[in-house]
């Protein structure tokens, strides 16, 4: 059996060349004022594309709770309107970077909520002409900018991570403890060495950093999706869901393997995902002694019988692309099913290291389309019907996404988002170009289902990855006791989920430790569906 290996979805910005533009999404209907969040963002500057990127990633959680918004550069805002919006979000990314005098009249103005991210709050603290008003309204000081180090973030009892590589908090220090308060703290090695991470008083909440950067599963990125319900006043009820997913299932996989899995968690009544790829290539013939092979599941009977017995077992197919691989080439390792990329271009050096990433040279709508109705063909030929679709190695050009939200009412990944010089102002994505020749990207994971992404995507969240018993490219061993721990961390979101992925060909052993590990912390393991809040 070819040694399948699972790539690390990238979770901190990085840069991404790409050609073409994809085209804009239908438009949609105009929202009411006081049902739309408004998105301000610093976009001046040579690393302006990070507000347009993190804005983006705040939109996108502003889908867990059904809320449209409006995206606008803070540079580009309009007299009034944090009034007329039902919260207000800035995320301040460029260090002192001007701030219309008339946005910072209104954020002191409003009885709506605002939350503030890092920089630049000084322009209505202390030093300022608002300075007295600002700790009066609010009970708490903005200090200043700092960067000596505060590795850990406690919430809630648990500690998460804060990459050292982004270094810089905003100093607060509460006032007037009747009136503000801190829900989150940043901390040192020792639990009396803290600051505020996130505070609030009265309507107006300040958040130390951007936590959309280096985002990772145990990261404080988790702390502020639990902390957004108390900003946006919608405390959905305590809940904790579970999902399971049996990861890169082609027609040439062992069947045992999968039965034995399968009649695990059926033992255990705990419902699961099948992670199908329907064609199974190896064009340069890696694994088949430099002999080229393909293999459609729609010829392989006992492979689909075996499907359908995971079926009968409490199974769901998720359809993982067509063949989980690009043309006839490494990309990037071996030009086969499983261990390439599908709708993205990679290259590496001899280390290791990402050379290219980007969009394949053929993406366009007609291609993408193409691709997905093969796909579907062949479960259709078997009898078989996906309930979600998951994007090969979690990455694709903002044109394919879209077309994936098209074809599919449900998916369950993480997604890549990208910036662009244009299209950025509009509702909910509307009347959007998403990328021009050079453009930036991140990838994003949610700890909660998203009713509609920046793509128009219904996603169910995946937050735990997967057990990795050899690091590769970059990525440590993870065993069973890991993605525990990560689970155990995702309760303090009030209806945070647990949702990983497995690999059958490992040892049984380690599926049985994860799941009655997540069983253990209180969450209920559940099916999907269309209709999934």
């Amino acid at each position: 059996m070819r040694n399948v290996r699972n790539q690390t979805f990238a979770l901190v910005i990085f840069l991404v060349c790409i050609s073409g533009l994809s085209e804009p999404r239908r438009s949609q209907p105009q929202s009411t004022p006081s049902n739309t969040v408004l998105i301000l963002y610093d976009s001046s500057g040579s690393y302006g594309w990070i507000g347009g990127i993190h804005a983006r990633m705040l939109a996108n959680l502003l889908g867990h709770f059904q809320l449209n918004y409006r995206l606008m550069p803070v540079e580009a805002y309009r007299p009034g309107s944090t009034g007329a919006a039902r919260a207000t979000f800035y995320l301040g990314t460029v260090f002192n970077n001007p701030l219309p005098a008339s946005f910072l009249r209104d954020v002191l103005s409003t009885d709506k909520p605002v939350c503030w991210f890092k920089y630049n709050l000084w322009q209505v603290a202390r030093d300022s002409s608002f300075g007295s008003p600002f700790e009066n309204q609010t009970g708490f000081r903005f200090e200043f900018m700092d960067s000596s180090g505060y590795e850990a973030i406690s919430y809630k009892g648990e500690t998460f991570d804060k990459n050292p590589l982004d270094a810089e908090l905003g100093r607060t220090t509460i006032l007037n403890a009747g009136l503000a308060a801190a829900p989150a703290y940043a901390c040192r090695a020792t639990p009396s060495n803290c600051i505020p991470y996130i505070v609030h008083g009265g309507n107006f909440w300040y958040v130390a950093d951007t936590p959309f950067a280096y985002i990772s599963e145990e990261d404080r990125y988790v702390v502020f999706a639990d902390v957004l319900h108390d900003i946006l006043q919608i405390s959905h009820p305590e809940s904790h869901r579970a999902l399971i997913r049996l990861e890169d299932i082609d027609p040439t996989y062992p069947t045992g393997q999968l039965r034995e899995a399968a009649d695990y968690l059926h033992s255990e009544g705990v419902p699961f995902l099948v992670s199908v790829i329907p064609v199974y290539r190896d064009p340069l013939g890696y694994y088949n002694h430099g002999v080229a092979e393909t293999v459609r599941m729609s010829r392989k009977p006992e492979f689909v019988q075996t499907l359908k017995h995971l079926m009968a077992q409490g199974g769901q197919i998720v359809l993982e692309g067509y063949t989980h691989q690009y043309d006839s080439v490494p990309n990037p390792f071996t030009g086969v099913t499983g261990d390439d990329y599908e709708f993205f271009r990679v290259t590496v050096d001899e280390r290791n290291n990402t050379v290219d990433y980007m969009p394949v040279p053929e993406d366009s709508r007609y291609w993408v389309q193409n691709r997905i109705r093969n796909a579907l063909r062949q479960l259709r030929y078997c009898g078989l019907t996906p309930i979600a679709w998951q994007t090969p190695h979690y990455a694709a050009s903002a044109l394919d996404y879209m077309v994936f939200a098209d074809y599919f009412p449900l998916t369950i990944q993480r997604v890549l988002y990208f910036d662009s010089d244009e299209g950025v102002i509009g509702d909910n994505g509307s009347n959007r170009r998403m990328l021009d020749s050079a453009s930036h990207s991140a990838g994003q994971f949610f700890p909660y289902p998203i009713q509609r992404d920046f793509y128009g995507q219904k996603i169910a969240p995946e937050n735990l990855g997967n057990i990795e018993l050899v690091p590769f490219g970059g990525s440590p061993t993870r065993l069973p006791g890991d993605l525990i721990r990560v689970a155990r961390k995702n309760r303090v979101v009030r209806d945070g989920w647990a949702s990983a992925f497995f690999h059958p060909f490992l040892d049984t052993s380690y599926l049985q430790e994860l799941i009655r590990g997540v069983k253990a912390l209180g969450y209920t393991y559940v099916p999907l569906s269309d209709d999934l809040q």
